[in-house]
């Protein structure tokens, strides 16, 4: 519903505005009249109208001072002045205090059309903004912020996460969803994640045909909370279009329990190895983890959807001196981050080996620069659980404590304390996914001996507690 003050001293001209407004504007409209400034101010304080129409020359308040007032208000309508006197005053203190158009009587019937059709059409776009807002952050904090407006009733009916890529998603989620109402959670060339009501998923099946989109769906949910579970399943539906391309539409049928565990073990194998093996036997490694076969057609969208996230999570921030200054690693860390732009799997793992093979040089040639960092980095990353400090692994690499806390810091771009504390929440974030461990499980397991100083890191470090982290990703 859009609510519109028409404020004009003459009853006539309030009552011809209002006329033409409801003959021409096809959205539902709640039009509020008022004869001078004073009750325009009361109405747009009390009624909080998307739209103001109001003359400049008008008894108590006049359309300057009204504006001035309005523009005060914590909820500010777009503002459409008329005046009966062309004068560059009157248009200047009009614009200066906010008025999107200044419109000349006697009106202009198209004029005042497509003034109010304009201002309609800049509310929608605001509202929609701030609901994709509110809606990622949703996706970020795991709950509703019902201070940012939204809420469960936005969808009645319940909605669906769709994920979508394909050569003009934009385009086709334009095309298809613009009558019905959708709201955007990303969006990238190639690829949409939107959120769409349940009543609108019967246009997907044609549509999705005719401009040849890939589409990803969740299951349906009333519950706006969860909506990062229901991005998540519409995700790894549409992956599920790299090991069967024929199909077009994917519907996220059931969860699927995957040990994730030899994943993990293949990928770190392959990480640490990166300064030591030849090229062949890295792109082994490499090629070991990215293996699908092993998994059955129900299982492959799940690990691809794993790989994914576990490669964009950590692996680009694992150097960051290397990923942030060299443009190659730059450039293929956001190939591999746009899955969506392939149409075959094995594009996507060639763009993964690429970056391996070519990190792994760069760490060769430092390593014969630098043999104890890497040592160091090795035996940091083995022993990250245990209660070690910058002195220990200096002494166990043999080298001067001062050298070592100048090269290290060169080397990976952070110091010692920020590197191995970004590795134990991560691997605490990663131990909280699996749902099995018990939060003080976790602090030991990732290498805090005390829980309440675990939880106190964990939340400066990822904005959760790790009860509240452990609840929203749960595998």
């Amino acid at each position: 519903m859009i609510s519109i003050v028409i404020a004009d001293d003459e009853k006539l001209i309030r009552a011809g505005i209002k006329k033409i407004i409801k003959d021409n504007i096809e959205v539902p409209l709640e039009i509020f009249e008022a004869k001078n400034g004073s009750e325009a101010l009361e109405l747009c304080k009390t009624e909080n109208p998307n739209v103001l129409i109001t003359d400049i020359r008008m008894p108590i308040l006049d359309g300057v001072e009204l504006m001035k007032s309005v523009s005060q208000l914590e909820v500010k309508p777009t503002i459409i002045v008329l005046s009966g006197f062309d004068d560059f005053v009157y248009a200047k203190a009009a614009i200066q205090n906010g008025a999107m158009s200044y419109i000349l009587k006697p009106v202009d019937k198209k004029e005042l059309i497509s003034s109010v059709q304009q201002a309609i059409s800049e509310y929608q776009k605001e509202q929609q903004k701030n609901n994709e807002q509110a809606l990622r952050s949703i996706i970020d904090e795991g709950r509703i912020d019902y201070k940012l407006g939204i809420d469960n009733s936005k969808f009645p009916n319940g909605y669906y996460c769709l994920c979508i890529m394909g050569k003009h998603s934009r385009q086709y989620v334009e095309e298809t969803f613009k009558s019905s109402g959708y709201y955007t959670l990303e969006s990238k060339k190639n690829y949409e994640c939107i959120v769409i009501p349940r009543e609108t998923k019967l246009m997907l099946d044609s549509a999705a045909s005719i401009t040849n989109q890939t589409i990803g769906v969740s299951n349906s949910s009333d519950n706006l909370s969860a909506l990062r579970t229901y991005k998540k399943q519409a995700f790894i539906a549409m992956l599920n279009s790299f090991f069967n391309p024929s199909i077009q539409i994917t519907y996220y049928a059931e969860d699927v329990s995957i040990d994730y565990s030899k994943i993990d073990e293949l990928y770190e194998h392959s990480l640490a190895k990166l300064t030591i093996a030849s090229n062949d036997d890295v792109q082994k490694q490499v090629n070991k983890f990215l293996d699908f076969t092993s998994f059955n057609e129900k299982e492959k969208p799940f690990a691809l959807e794993y790989l994914y996230n576990r490669i964009c999570s950590s692996l680009f921030v694992r150097y960051p001196s290397y990923t942030q200054n060299d443009s190659y690693l730059q450039l293929k860390s956001i190939m591999i981050e746009n899955i969506w732009q392939y149409q075959h799997i094995s594009e996507w793992t060639i763009c993964v080996m690429d970056y391996f093979i070519y990190l792994a040089a760069l760490l060769k040639k430092q390593n014969i620069e630098n043999p104890h960092i890497e040592k160091a980095l090795e035996y940091i990353h083995q022993n990250f659980s245990k209660n070690i400090n910058m002195a220990m692994v200096a002494n166990q690499v043999n080298i001067n404590y001062t050298w070592f806390s100048e090269k290290f810091k060169e080397h990976t771009g952070v110091n010692f304390n920020e590197y191995i504390k970004k590795i134990r929440i991560d691997e605490a974030c990663r131990l909280l996914g699996k749902g099995c461990y018990k939060i003080y499980e976790v602090a030991e397991r990732s290498g805090f001996s005390d829980p309440k100083y675990f939880a106190k890191i964990f939340k400066e470090s990822t904005g959760f507690s790790p009860g509240e982290w452990k609840a929203s990703h749960e595998e």
